[in-house]
């Protein structure tokens, strides 16, 4: 396993984290189907067994840390975790406060059943309220022991640059990266790159675009056409009402797997590799429905650097389309 140590701190964490959003106790949602706690254990078991210790959860991330919670018990101090603040009334969730901030930590910490949260992240920038406010607080839970650091979570160049014209600088930024969501190379990458922030790229895979079982748009589930990549008439549940980029899409889909397949590498395997091998040495977040995924997962694979320069090459007019947008789900965008 690889590992990296985050920014200013001494997390050394490995640079395959599972992502921990579709532990729901059971509890099927837009999101996720049901994934019961045992399932949610085994995978948490082979992570650690395997040498996987970091963990990403969320408040706004229905059930999952209590369930995160449970799987470590006995256990916690084998474990990195991320957590985050925001959503905890939902999509239309104000911004908080310090003491909202201070009640949303007490709130992990009980639910993870743990008295330190590794790195708290705001989950968007709309759920700081005052910036210089939050940075206080959150360095006083540090200096309390409730929090060994602090990051952002889909913070765009605006929101970067206000925290460093502050002399702030977040151990890390989460956000959305992979080959058909390129948009933060165009800016934010440079920023996190210069300033040394780590990148925590989720979504790595795009919900399972990058798998090679979606090669036309009735072969993706409904549920997954929510984002900008589709255009608004693909569902009803679509909130964005950008143009999306379905041609550009599915032509760098066809070009990714014909490549692929000459290359005898799994597409899956191909995608991830390209993150992880990326300069700037990026955490992949990944989440699985089975241990079984975990290993998949874990057996990552060294592609060649002409494969990386094909596959970049071939999704660049999907790159082009959406242009510096960051917010994969939402106009106007969330993530400037």
């Amino acid at each position: 396993m690889d590992f990296v140590t985050l920014p200013r701190t001494n997390l050394k964490v490995s640079r395959i984290c599972l992502g921990c959003w579709q532990m729901n106790g059971n509890n099927a949602n837009i999101n996720w189907d049901a994934q019961p706690y045992e399932t949610s254990k085994a995978c948490v078991d082979k992570c650690l067994e395997l040498g996987i210790n970091f963990f990403d959860t969320a408040e706004g991330y229905a059930g999952s840390e209590e369930v995160l919670g449970r799987c470590l018990l006995g256990r916690r101090q084998d474990a990195i975790i991320a957590t985050k603040f925001g959503f905890r009334d939902g999509i239309g969730t104000p911004a908080y406060s310090a003491v909202q901030i201070d009640e949303a930590i007490t709130k992990s910490l009980r639910k993870l059943q743990t008295d330190y949260i590794d790195l708290l992240q705001a989950h968007f920038p709309s759920f700081i309220s005052n910036t210089e406010e939050a940075i206080t607080e959150l360095k006083r839970q540090v200096s309390l022991g409730r929090i060994r650091s602090w990051g952002v979570c889909n913070f765009g160049p605006k929101n970067l640059k206000s925290l460093i014209d502050m002399g702030e600088i977040p151990v890390s930024n989460q956000i959305g990266y992979n080959l058909l969501w390129r948009s933060p190379e165009r800016e934010v990458i440079p920023i996190c790159k210069d300033k040394d922030i780590a990148v925590l790229a989720y979504s790595p895979l795009q919900q399972g675009l990058l798998s090679g079982n979606y090669m036309t748009l009735q072969d993706v589930p409904e549920g997954r056409r929510r984002g900008k990549l589709f255009a608004p008439t693909s569902t009803e549940k679509s909130r964005h009402g950008q143009p999306g980029c379905e041609p550009e899409m599915f032509e760098a889909l066809h070009a990714m797997k014909d490549l692929c397949t000459k290359a005898d590498v799994p597409m899956a395997k191909a995608a991830l590799s390209w993150i992880l091998q990326q300069e700037i040495r990026p955490v992949v977040i990944v989440g699985c429905s089975s241990p079984e995924q975990v290993v998949d997962n874990y057996n990552v694979m060294k592609i060649t650097d002409e494969l990386m320069h094909q596959l970049s090459l071939v999704t660049e007019k999907v790159k082009e389309k959406l242009g510096t947008t960051m917010d994969q789900w939402m106009h106007p965008d969330r993530c400037e």
